[in-house]
């Protein structure tokens, strides 16, 4: 057996570092628990195009090896377990493992056995006996060291086979042994448990001779099936970081025309342009209706509306509307970008980090925040600064200048005529210097705005760039990870 505490940690991080790839984790889990004495070898009987009554020998045959007697000098009482297993439903799948004392349980989908074999009692070995097609046993029967797969004929043992990376033998059951038995498959181990049956009762060597030793060498062998095991766990990882490295060498780095990739990148170049051409044909209009619905001669019975009417109308509605909701496809794409391709179905979410998610939803509220900001701060300084200018501009201009002239009609003789023009002048450099005040603070409120959502529009289009190159570089760095643990696992097996 390998260094036992290495070969628990890198298999340990198999199932953590690594997504559900077929029986992948299955296969983890159950290498980690054989690396435990204690844990039994557990092995699938599985027919193959041939008739139950007869795949059910092969177990039957198996139970009674390195038995101590013959079958036919045992007492009965000794061989009552192997009666009541013999006896089992054909209908159901069934579990055998070794136990002192005879022990049955029947469920509607399995029977499980525990009998005094000496076989299953010394290698600790569970037989899983299977009645379904091949196609159909990927539950329990992922979780087994070997699977045996029984036929009685040559071409269901090249042509039936499933696609499977569990380590696997074939059994080739014939009503007797041939002499030149190698030379039917040399792939397959030939036994003839129906030749078992009869020897059964007469000879010591039954086993020898209908060649079951030869396959309980393979069963008993543990350090060679939990060796294959940890190498088919081995060959899924290699194949899926080869795969992910090959993704991203010529898919991520340098996507071909119509790769989901490209698609991605094209959709962040064309969401850039769309919201250029919505700022100029869209916000710079709008920001030029706020400026004629809030002309300075207006401005004393319109600066209340300011905020809440003129300016959401114009300026807040017209702000970027489309190119909000379309970086909300754009990032969803990039969130849920495939990051790796291969043969086998593969998780994504492998990939996706909290940080980069959040990296993400940051994004997604730049230009939200971007407005947010033009109706906290510059539509609030801008109605505060216009109410302050009608104020200061009556107080310190206008009032002073019309007292002043009152007074120089009532108290100093002045005639009226030249002090109503001195009042008519004070109004209208009142007038003028709200004009150009206003125009200035106009002009500022518009370019501040527009600064606001093209920086908006270009701090987006970067960070959209940066979450995909540290979603690459994650993905890198996870992939790097696991070449460790794969190297780990070679390294400890070997």
């Amino acid at each position: 057996m390998p260094p036992v505490a290495a070969l628990r940690t890198a298999l340990s991080a198999v199932q953590k570092r690594f997504p559900s790839l077929g029986s992948l984790r299955a296969r983890a889990a159950l290498a980690l628990a054989s690396t435990d004495p204690l844990y039994p070898t557990k092995v699938a009987i599985i027919p193959l195009d041939m008739d139950r009554t007869a795949t059910k020998r092969v177990l039957d045959s198996l139970l009674l090896l390195e038995m101590p007697l013959s079958y036919s000098k045992l007492a009965a009482n000794e061989l009552e377990w192997h009666g009541t297993v013999k006896a089992r439903t054909l209908g159901k799948d069934s579990r055998v493992q070794g136990s002192q004392q005879l022990s049955e349980t029947v469920t509607n989908f399995i029977q499980m056995f525990g009998v005094p074999s000496s076989f299953l009692l010394k290698h600790n070995i569970t037989f899983l006996e299977s009645v379904r097609s091949p196609e159909s046993h990927e539950d329990i029967y992922e979780s087994c060291h070997l699977h045996l797969y029984i036929s009685d004929s040559i071409p269901s043992l090249t042509e039936r086979l499933p696609e499977t990376i569990i380590p696997i033998q074939r059994i080739l059951d014939l009503p007797s042994i041939p002499i030149e038995s190698q030379n039917i498959s040399s792939s397959a181990i030939v036994i003839s448990t129906k030749s078992a049956e009869s020897l059964l009762l007469s000879d010591d060597e039954w086993a020898q001779k209908s060649n079951l030793t030869t396959l309980s060498k393979i069963l008993t062998d543990r350090d060679t099936l939990f060796r294959n095991l940890v190498k088919t766990v081995i060959k899924t990882c290699e194949d899926y970081v080869r795969a992910s490295k090959s993704y991203v060498d010529t898919s991520l780095r340098t996507p071909a025309e119509g790769d989901d990739v490209r698609d991605i990148v094209a959709a962040r170049k064309n969401w850039a342009q769309a919201a250029h051409t919505e700022l100029r044909d869209v916000l710079v209009p709008g920001l030029e209706s706020f400026a004629k619905e809030s002309t300075w001669w207006k401005l004393y019975w319109v600066v209340d509306d300011l905020k809440e009417d003129i300016g959401e109308r114009t300026v807040l509605n017209n702000f970027l509307p489309t190119a909000e909701r379309a970086l909300v496809f754009v990032l969803g794409r990039l969130s849920t970008a495939p990051t790796v391709r291969s043969t086998v179905s593969l998780s994504t979410s492998v990939f996706q980090t909290s940080a980069i998610q959040e990296k993400i939803d940051k994004i997604a509220t730049s230009i939200a925040e971007a407005k947010r900001e033009v109706k906290d701060v510059l539509l609030t300084t801008l109605h505060a600064d216009a109410q302050r200018l009608i104020v200061s501009t009556f107080l310190l201009t206008q009032l002073p200048v019309a007292l002043l002239a009152t007074a120089g009609w009532y108290w100093f003789g002045y005639t009226g005529y030249s002090m109503s023009g001195l009042a008519l002048l004070a109004l209208v450099l009142g007038f003028k210097r709200v004009q150009s005040k206003w125009d200035a603070l106009v002009s500022a409120f518009q370019r501040e705005v527009h600064d606001a959502a093209r920086a908006a529009i270009d701090a987006a289009e970067v960070e959209i760039y940066d979450a995909w190159e540290v979603k690459v570089a994650d993905m890198e760095s996870r992939i790097a990870g696991q070449q460790e643990v794969v190297d780990a696992l070679k390294r400890n097996i070997e």
